[in-house]
């Protein structure tokens, strides 16, 4: 019963802000700012998620979303109960400062990152600030190496979000269906990134567990990449895996253009890798519950029902997508395995005329994802509002699941 008249005042406070706005009271609208590491593939899948619970609560008007799509930089608020600003990086990690700073700038009431490095940017800056914005993060996949949070409701008070959990076992594994006599394999990580790390000794660990012999790079800027990979190569390795690190995806193409001329596979941690070079992408694919879960927070923080004081960390185990490059793959002389060819979500190719890259074999699960990141489908508001509540409910950071968590960090430093 409270559960639901919680959601009963959430969405009465959604629609106070809808009438406010149709009165022309638009001067002081709540904004959300989202800033990204880059701005395409499965990061579209996540904000046109976030967009659709938003829409259903009423904060965002569908007009405005047309203008959301594709773009460095968007403000939509001509026709929405909130202003709602996006910013992407393109890859760069040294960009995220400044665009962090220039968000803080514009007063926002909210911020939606994307990515690990994206959201240690945005807590350093705001750590400091009397009164900083809320951070929801998403698209994070080692919060607590990372520093961003200690537990899922031990963390800064501004901050909360739903972070990624990484099968890697899973992923190595797809190495065998490609050739189960590969015996040797290679992997580098970024040594400042906590999840590059982590994802590595992973990747690590499943690989031994398969008797694989593996062979680990570490760097620490994206001009180590080439002479990373190329080092593997000369030990011998059949194939090189990355983990999901940043600093690897932004220098996915110096690894990539090694292992073309070597004709050895490039598995990359992420659906994301295969628009970069990889010859195959696979990682978590629950892209659209990512994004419908921070646009609930977002929506429920707005309407004065959520404290991310008091709401923890969201861990989200995602089904494994999978991905291959026909193009790299023909560009050196590779050819898939009908194995792994059949457990493929998405067949990647280049359209020669164009240069623009085109999908050839889609599931029908990766269907709905891709459907969704360029068109949108917000759900019934009255469809959701069950669904909805026991998520919050199960968000809530209680006295006594602080004190729990608490107690488990204490016994781990003891």
């Amino acid at each position: 019963m409270l559960t639901r008249i919680r959601l009963f005042f959430l969405v009465v406070a959604a629609l106070l802000l809808v009438a406010a706005f149709a009165q022309g009271q638009d001067t002081d609208k709540p904004s959300v700012w989202l800033i990204s590491f880059y701005a395409n593939g499965p990061i579209n899948a996540i904000e046109e998620s976030m967009l659709d619970t938003l829409e259903s609560y009423g904060l965002i008007n569908p007009a405005d979303r047309s203008n959301t799509r594709m773009q460095d930089m968007i403000e939509s608020a001509d026709n929405s109960p909130i202003q709602y600003n996006r910013l992407s990086a393109n890859y760069e990690l040294d960009r995220l400062r400044d665009l962090v700073a220039f968000a803080l700038d514009n007063e926002p009431d909210a911020l939606v990152t994307i990515s690990e490095p994206v959201t240690v940017a945005a807590i350093l800056a705001t750590q400091d600030l009397e009164d900083p914005p809320a951070i929801f993060f998403v698209d994070v996949y080692s919060p607590y190496l990372a520093g961003i949070a200690d537990a899922p409701c031990i963390k800064p008070d501004h901050v909360t979000g739903a972070s990624s959990i990484h099968d890697y076992a899973q992923i190595v594994a797809l190495l065998q269906l490609q050739d189960p006599d590969m015996a040797s394999i290679g992997t580098i990580h970024n040594s400042n990134d906590a999840g590059g790390t982590y994802g590595a000794n992973a990747i690590a660990e499943a690989g031994a567990a398969l008797g694989l012999t593996v062979e680990q790079a570490a760097v620490v800027s994206l001009a180590d990449l080439g002479l990373a990979a190329g080092g593997l190569v000369s030990k011998g390795v059949e194939a090189i895996v990355l983990p999901m690190d940043y600093l690897t995806l932004a220098g996915l193409p110096l690894v990539a253009g090694v292992a073309m001329e070597n004709g050895i596979p490039l598995v990359y941690s992420s659906l994301d890798g295969l628009v970069l070079g990889a010859t195959v992408g696979a990682g978590f694919s629950d892209l659209l519950e990512l994004g419908d879960t921070v646009g609930l927070m977002v929506a429920s923080y707005l309407a004065g029902e959520l404290d991310p004081a008091t709401t923890a960390v969201s861990g989200q185990i995602g089904e494994l997508g999978v991905g291959i490059n026909l193009f790299t793959a023909q560009m050196m002389g590779y050819g898939f395995s009908d194995a792994l060819r059949d457990r493929a979500d998405i067949s990647l190719t280049i359209d020669m005329e164009t240069g623009l890259p085109s999908v050839d074999l889609i599931s029908e699960a990766a269907q709905e994802v891709i459907g969704r990141a360029f068109f949108g489908s917000p759900e019934p508001l009255e469809a959701r509002m069950e669904r909805d509540g026991a998520l919050l409910a199960s968000l809530e950071c209680t006295e006594e699941r602080i004190a729990e968590q608490q107690a488990e960090l204490d016994a781990r430093e003891g």
